[in-house]
Order: structure tokens, then sequence, then C-alpha cells
């Protein structure tokens, strides 16, 4: 059937027919691969040259057999064609076609919508698109407005827009289609998908920072698979790599005159106190299908492996007849046990220091689960500290680790490809990344199985999803609480949510988990650096988004400090007197406005008010600075530096500077700091009369802060801490 509207290929003739997707859309293939034709319906584009590691396998391949009607295959081929070749001459003269070529891997996502919409047609008896009315459209809304596997669990509105987005854009390729709407129709006349969805674009980055109860146990636990457990581990799958390959290349069989050498050997390993080695679990299910005795002693035993490492040599179930009455003896005097990591080194456990083996013996599944977690443990651990996205992981590869030696220190970089935005495949980028990321990096790398350049360390086959389950799964099952480690609580992690809690902790820094856990400014400075050696790298897109983070954090903290002073709470300190000053100025030019209740508008008026105010705010770990006149910071006087652009927070000393404030927040620093001065100085008999001396003033010090804290918070006369 031929659509009203094919007016420019003419009826029966597809300007596509025949034509190499690939060739035509300009994409490289690797040499020796078939190449998918626009007429097949399963376009299979594994043969693409230079695809990004992070694209999935699965989404390679393109089918379009689900859809039920064969003339609308027809129709979603010719489709997604054009939207690859918008300067096809065909597809170009088309005054509502897409000018931007569709990305190779959005074109199952496309194919997904199209099968929904098509389906949805004919399971409501449509046999030609001619015959779509409204009715059709909406009660399709209803259908992709509600989980496919769980009805109860609505779709998101983006979602619910690419689906009506996908349905209305046929009509603008109706000329071109096999198959097309009514002359005039469009679905949802011209509301925009999105205002059918109703989606609003947000204008602030949504993605919600990783929960702290999840994050803390998440990157301690990772932590410490990393740099504890990752090296004992690394050892451990060397070896048994190196076995399992051995025992594969074996081909020649136990002989009768070799049973008197596997006799002496088990006796050996009877007088030692060896264990006898443990069959997979896999192979015992094979014996007892094939009729052994549940009650077998030898049931579990590994007999077959037990002689390849010893002599060489595959044995049959022949020989373990005639030496069944010594294996008995054996397994009676010593037991059966996993062979791998037998004799683990000890450890300190996580919560208590107490050491404990690094972990019990285990067989080869086991220890791939392991290997699997603690690589997972890398990845997650990587991604929480350098803010790498999803795509940059996984194009990490062996050899990717880079190091230099500078005079004032090191610095540590990972080489890999920037995806996002760029053309297909990427291009090259690198990272600067703390150590910890660093060796993180290297303990995947040497539990990979393959050392040449270009093993990829974080296989997409293993996403993100799987890997945080494998390793919360690790974390809380036997192995890791015999370590020690804490539970990790119910609920996803994925690199994306670590990307957007690392750029909120270096901007809303010194405080938090990771401001503690780890020297949260380091990573700031490899930030910066890796912004410096590449301006136009996605290190520098992380750091914009850190900055823009941190202009927020800043505003909210003003804003906050202006609702307080307005609850009489007043600020403290040497720069307390300016920073009321500046506060009574937006009252005066609120003044200004029609009083009324309060409204989101006027939260606004205020914030934009504070603006200018809050761009000088740099927080310490017990005041605010506001750093309105390099002349007068008194961190920049000592250290002879008095024209730089930024106050040197390390070197502040609120109690004596013009331009700190103290808050209500800060008032447990400056009593912590005062309290362990009283305990582990003042308290220190040995301690000299000028040290006491010191000591004591920084006490009281400490406390004149802590009570000029308390007496502007009861709105008395702010007294200047000296």
């Amino acid at each position: 059937m031929t659509g009203p509207n094919a007016l420019i290929t003419g009826a029966g003739h597809n300007p596509f027919t025949g034509l190499d997707i690939l060739q035509a859309a300009g994409y490289r293939t690797r040499p020796g691969t078939r190449r998918p034709r626009f007429d097949q319906d399963n376009w299979d584009l594994t043969c693409v040259a230079d695809a990004p590691a992070s694209w999935p396998r699965s989404e390679q391949i393109v089918g379009f057999t689900q859809i039920r009607n064969p003339l609308w295959r027809g129709v979603a081929r010719t489709y997604l064609m054009a939207r690859l070749l918008p300067t096809h001459p065909a597809v170009a003269i088309l005054p509502q076609a897409y000018r931007t070529p569709l990305a190779l891997q959005t074109l199952r996502h496309e194919v997904v919508r199209l099968t929904a919409w098509f389906n949805h047609l004919t399971d409501a008896g449509l046999t030609d698109l001619r015959q779509v009315r409204q009715r059709h459209c909406d009660t399709y809304l209803s259908a992709v407005s509600v989980g496919r596997t769980d009805p109860s669990k609505p779709v998101t509105p983006g979602t619910v827009a690419g689906f009506v987005l996908t349905a209305q854009a046929l009509a603008s390729y109706a000329p071109l289609l096999p198959d097309s709407y009514p002359i005039g129709f469009r679905p949802w006349g011209d509301r925009t998908a999105s205002q059918v969805a109703g989606y609003q674009r947000a204008d602030i980055n949504q993605t919600p920072a990783v929960p702290d109860d999840i994050l803390r146990p998440l990157l301690a636990g990772a932590s410490y698979l990393v740099h504890t457990i990752g090296p004992h581990l690394v050892k451990e799958a060397a070896r048994a790599r190196e076995i399992t390959a051995h025992r594969g290349s074996i081909r020649s069989s136990l002989r009768i005159e070799h049973h008197q050498l596997v006799i002496a050997e088990i006796e050996r390993c009877i007088a030692a106190g060896i264990a006898a080695p443990r069959a997979a679990p896999s192979g015992v299910s094979r014996r007892l299908s094939s009729g052994w005795d549940t009650s077998d002693p030898l049931l579990t035993l590994a007999y077959m492996s037990f002689t390849k490492d010893f002599l060489s040599l595959s044995s049959t179930r022949r020989d373990l007849g005639r030496l069944r009455p010594h294996l008995e003896a054996w397994v009676a005097a010593c037991g059966i046990e996993d062979s791998w990591c037998r004799d683990a080194a000890m450890v300190p456990r996580a919560n208590d220091e107490s050491t404990v083996p690094w972990t019990l013996p285990m067989n080869h599944f086991a220890l791939d689960s392991t290997v699997f977690a603690v690589s997972s443990a890398a990845y997650y651990l990587t991604a929480a500290l350098s803010g790498m996205r999803t795509s940059e992981l996984a194009e990490l590869a062996h050899g990717c680790r880079r190091r230099e030696d500078r005079a004032y220190g090191s610095r540590h970089w990972l080489d890999s490809r920037r995806i996002k935005g760029e053309k297909f495949g990427g291009v090259p980028d690198s990272w600067v990344v703390i150590e910890d990321v660093h060796d993180a990096v290297g303990i995947a790398e040497a539990l990979i199985n393959g050392t040449s350049p270009g093993t990829l360390l974080f296989p997409v086959a293993n996403n993100s999803s799987n890997r945080y389950t494998a390793l919360r799964d690790w974390i809380n099952g036997p192995s890791g609480q015999h370590l020690g480690l804490t539970r990790i609580p119910d609920g996803q992690v994925h690199p994306r949510a670590l990307r957007r809690t690392l750029a909120l902790a270096i901007a809303q820094r010194p405080h938090g988990l990771l401001a503690a856990k780890w020297h949260l400014k380091h990573v700031s400075v490899a930030t910066t650096e890796g912004y410096t050696a590449r301006p136009g790298g996605h290190q520098a897109a992380f750091l914009a988004e850190v900055q823009t983070e941190e202009e927020v954090e800043h505003t909210r903290l003003t804003v906050a400090a202006y609702h307080d002073y307005q609850q009489g709470t007043l600020p403290s300190g040497r720069g307390a007197r300016d920073l009321i000053a500046a506060f009574q100025s937006v009252d005066h030019s609120l003044a200004g406005h029609d009083p009324g209740p309060a409204t989101v508008a006027d939260d606004r008026r205020v914030e934009k008010l504070l603006k200018t105010r809050a761009k000088t705010l740099h927080i310490g770990v017990a005041n605010y600075c506001w750093f309105t006149d390099p002349a007068k910071a008194l961190c920049l006087t000592m250290a002879g530096t008095p024209n730089a652009t930024e106050p040197l927070m390390g070197m502040c000393d609120s109690a004596r500077c013009p331009q700190a404030t103290h808050h209500p927040q800060h008032r447990q620093a400056w009593t912590d700091h005062a309290e362990n001065t009283r305990a582990v100085f003042l308290g220190n008999p040995r301690l000299s009369a000028p040290e006491r001396q010191r000591a004591q003033q920084t006490y009281e010090r400490s406390m004149r802060i802590v009570e000029s804290i308390d007496a502007a918070v009861a709105g008395k006369e702010t007294p200047r801490a000296q």
C-alpha cells in the first residue's frame, strides 16, 4: 500500500532500497565484517569501527521484527534512514525534517518507541496509518504513561515525551514513507511533545546526591577493599589464572604406574595436615546426576584437579576407584577444603583493627566473585573521587595510568576518551586525579585477565547497576562481615549521582563526609589542574559544575545568615559590623516595595540583592570570610601577598581578621577546639611554662569566640574576640 502523500519517491519506490546503511551515513566499519542493508529487518551495527565502549552490544542490534504489521516495518526503516541521512536529496527537501543526523546509539531507542506505537495501532484494529485518529493517540498516551513491568509505577514525563515525539515526527516525513497519516493530520495537533506529556526541562541539575547513610559505608568499604584486600587478591587471582590455564592445557592421562606417586603425595598431605581440595558445586551436581551416592565421602573431592596439579596428568573415575582407599583416608584425616586462598595473610578488620585472614578458603567461583567485587570497588571509588562520567569510566583501559614527578610532588593522570557531545567514538581526553584514584585503577588493571594495552578495565557488559549490586552484596555478605565492613543499606547508586555528590562536596567544603575522609582540597586542586591542562576537556565541564554549585551554596549561606539577622541572631567577630551594614542595606532596598504576604518572588529578590555579597564569601572550618578588600585580609598580610585575589583560608586567624565572622553553626568547632586544647595541652603536666602559657591563651581565645557567638545569638552587644 502506498500513502497518499508519496509525492517524492513515486509509487512503490523507496530511495533507500539496497542502501549500505553505515557507508551512506559516513561511518567506518571493521575490515572483513558484513555491513547492514536498508532492506533487512535486523540492522547489525556491531561491525562499526570506533564504537564507544559505553555502547552495549545488545543495543547494536536494531531489530524491526517486533513490529507486527510488515508494512509498518518498512515505515520504521524508512523513517530511521531519513533521520540518519538528513542531507539525502529525498530528505533535504522536506520542510519539517530534522537537520541533525540521528546518532547510531539512539537508533534502538527509536525502534522501541516505533514498535510501541505501531503495535498499539495494530491492537486497536488499524491496518494502515490513514486510519489513525486522535482517539488512538489519547489511548496510546495512557498506555505509555505507566510502567511496562510495574503498572503501578508511573513513567517520568520526559520518557513519555519521547514516545509522543516519535509518533509526531512521522508526520514530517509523510511524503517519503510507504504509509502515512491522513493529509493534514498530526498526533495531538500543534501541541508539542513536552506539552502533551507535561514535561518541563529543568534549568538546574536535578540529579540527587547519594544519601550520606549509603555513601559513608560504600566509600569506606570500597577504599578498604582496594587498599587492604586488593594487593592480596591480585596475587591469588594471578596464581588462579596460571593454574587454570595449566590445567586446561593438560592432554595426557594418568597411568597405572603413576598411582604409587599419587599415593605417596596423599600420604605426605596427611602427614602435613593439608586438607583435600573441594570440587566446584557444578561438578558435584554432575556427579549426583550421573548416579553418585549422596553419602559418598569423595562426592565433593576434586580428585582430577589434584592429579593435574601434582603430576600434570588427567585422571578418570577408574583411577578414582583404584585410589579410593587412600583418598578416603585423606578425607577422613584432614577433611575437604576449597583450594583457593588457603593460608591467607592476616589483615586488620575494618571496624576494630583486630587481625583476621583476608579471606577464608574459597572455590574458583567465589574467587571470581571477589575479583568482581574488588574491581567494582575500584570503579566506584574512581567515580566518587574523580567526577568522571559513566562513558569515560567505560573507556579506561590497561595502560591508562600516567604519573608525573615534579619538584613539589607527583601528579597522577588517567587517559580516557570524551564521549558526550563529541563525534562518534569520542576524542582522547585525560583526567588529573588524586593518588587514591590512581591506585584504585591500578588494582583494577592488575585484576583483569589480560595485560595488553587497550584491554578495558570496566567492560560495559558489567554495567554500573550490576557492579553496585555485586559490591553491596559482597560487603553485606559473609565475606564483608568477616572483615568488619559496615553494611550498605538499600538504595541504588550510579556514577552520575556520585559525580553530583562530589561536585556538591567540593562546592560546600570544608564540611561533609568526603572532606573528612579524603583531603578534598587535593581533589579540587586535581580538578583545577585538569582544567588548566585541557581547557576544553570534560574535567573543565566538571569544574564549571562545581563552580555553579559553589555559587548556589554561597548564596544559600548568605541568605541564611540574613534570615538569622532578621530573627535577631547576629553574627560576631571583627567583620560582623560590615556584614550587618550590608544586611541593613538590603532591608532598606526591600522597604521600597509594597508590603504584602511573603512569596517566592520575595525570596528571589533577597537572593538577587545578596548575590554580590555572596560572591565575596569564602567558607572556613570555623568561620566565614567576606573577602571584600585584599588590603584588609590578615592572611594575605601575614603571607606577604597583599594583591592576591583570594584569601588563604589555611592561614586564617578569624579572631583578629576584620573580614571574618562567626555564626551559630561555628560554635561547636570552637567549643571542640577549646576542649581539645584544655584536655591535651593544659592537662599535660609535662608541658613547659612557655608552652602552657601559649596553650592557655589559645584556650581563652577560643572561649571568648564561643561567648561572643552566644552573646550574638541572645541579641546582646556583640563582643569582639581578641
